[in-house]
């Protein structure tokens, strides 16, 4: 049997990953096939204000719809009871299903069916599905989630416990009954995230090992000897429960003709609730590294910039969710509790800060790659320590040219750049602030504003 063209790029996996990679490619004029199903199993995920956004700036309307929110996030950790921000609530399979519509709609070629094999075969890439079709096309992307990565991972966290999911009837209450979420930490180990929405509730548990075996042989009485989570999930039983992995880990980006893409690139802990903002922060990451290097730019700095990227990005993850772990793990010292689950969490990846200082003096500027609308290109980099791999602009606007006119003392020229700013000065204004140890920028609040036109993001 012949291979079938699937022009330029060819997409395994129809999740919010590869849907978003697909539709960036599509839009800057590739030729694309996704091939993908949605996933099979009912299931709730939450997601923030900035991932929708991002989902209706690509066009992914009727994705972004199936979204229920803003829900004020409820969480309980260390102790401590807060409401941190509003989360929406997507249902699964119903936004998978609705992500390959958005693609059908917009034109790009969808193959729903099941995939047997991807690999890379010389200068192609082959997909082969359950029907024994075979598709290739020069470049592949793997974006088929974290089970497909889990023998390439590197730098892996040194816990591999499966995530436990458990499904089942939202008790005395109708369809319509008012969408639910609730995180917190868990006396003697662990975490919960619950969800309620459209008559079905839904509770992702990380436990303790030995938990969990117990868990599973009885959960029904497992869950009713757990106080909070009992409230929240009432007296329905259990429908359905089952293990998901949930390995942690980080994989070089491309091997042969293949990227990797969202969690099959990078799984990140499920605690972060952060899944659906990292699939698509790394489509948009691929999308202008393979436009250029269709563009027939060298595959070296591409991959050099894509895989800096992806690991900076690992890291800080890693580091976010440690901090978690150890506010827990001080919670628990004081409260007498069990502190094994939190200790082995706490000290990994490292003890480096979430945020390294940026004093005025370390700040330099240099040419490096950036992403400039669908390409990379090489522009004026703002380095820091924070920022190692270069900022080229803050809301908008260019930042090399203002920190270069600081550095210089010369407040006359700062000041014309964030006049040029136009309404985005207040913005850099912001985030300058931000940086205490930076000198002050000159006031601009007087002057009236024309409006700045590059649209180059960081």
């Amino acid at each position: 049997m012949h291979d079938e063209a699937a022009g330029e790029v060819l997409i395994a996996g129809g999740g919010p990953a590869g849907a978003a990679l697909a539709m960036l490619l599509h839009r800057a004029g590739r030729r694309v096939t996704l091939v993908g199903r949605a996933r099979d199993y009912r299931a709730i995920e939450g997601a923030s204000r900035r991932s929708l956004q991002a989902l209706a700036g690509l066009g992914l309307h009727r994705a972004a719809a199936c979204a229920v929110g803003p829900l004020p996030r409820r969480v309980t950790w260390g102790g401590e009871a807060r409401t941190p921000n509003a989360e929406w609530l997507l249902p699964r399979p119903a936004f998978d299903a609705a992500l390959l519509a958005d693609l059908r709609e917009a034109g790009i070629q969808v193959i729903e069916a099941r995939i047997t094999a991807l690999a890379s075969n010389g200068d192609r890439a082959r997909l082969t599905l359950a029907d024994g079709r075979v598709f290739s096309a020069p470049w592949g992307v793997e974006a088929r989630g974290r089970a497909t990565a889990r023998r390439h991972f590197r730098d892996a966290a040194p816990w591999s416990t499966p995530a436990w999911i458990l499904r089942g009837a939202a008790p005395n209450l109708t369809p319509d009954s008012t969408p639910a979420s609730a995180a917190l930490s868990l006396p003697g180990g662990g975490w919960a995230w619950w969800s309620r929405l459209s008559g079905q509730q839904y509770l992702q548990l990380a436990l303790p090992e030995a938990t969990l075996g117990q868990a599973r042989r009885t959960p029904d009485a497992w869950l009713a000897a757990q106080p909070e989570l009992a409230k929240l999930w009432g007296d329905a039983p259990i429908q359905h429960h089952y293990q998901r992995p949930s390995l942690l880990g980080r994989t070089r980006v491309r091997e042969g003709r293949l990227w990797r893409l969202g969690d099959a690139a990078m799984a990140i802990d499920p605690l972060s609730g952060q899944g659906i903002f990292n699939a698509l922060s790394s489509a948009h990451g691929l999308a202008p590294v393979l436009n250029s290097l269709l563009e027939g730019q060298p595959i070296a700095p591409l991959e050099r910039f894509h895989q800096r990227r992806q690991d900076a990005q690992y890291w800080r993850f890693a580091r976010a969710g440690r901090d978690f772990y150890r506010q827990a793990a001080y919670h628990a010292a004081m409260s007498g509790e069990p502190l094994s689950y939190w200790m082995a969490r706490c000290h990994w990846p490292d003890h480096q800060p979430l945020h390294r200082p940026e004093p005025w003096e370390c700040v330099r500027v240099a040419r490096g790659l950036a992403i400039v609308g669908t390409r990379l290109a090489k522009r004026e980099l703002v380095m820091t320590p924070d920022q190692p791999l270069g900022i080229q602009a803050v809301a908008g606007t260019p930042l090399a040219p203002l920190v270069r006119a600081m550095q210089a003392g010369d407040q006359d020229a700062a000041q014309a750049l964030l006049i040029a700013a136009g309404p985005a000065a207040a913005g850099v204004i912001r985030w300058w602030a931000d940086h205490p140890d930076w000198p002050t920028l000159p006031s601009v609040s007087s002057v009236a504003f024309t409006p700045s036109t590059d649209s180059a993001s960081q």
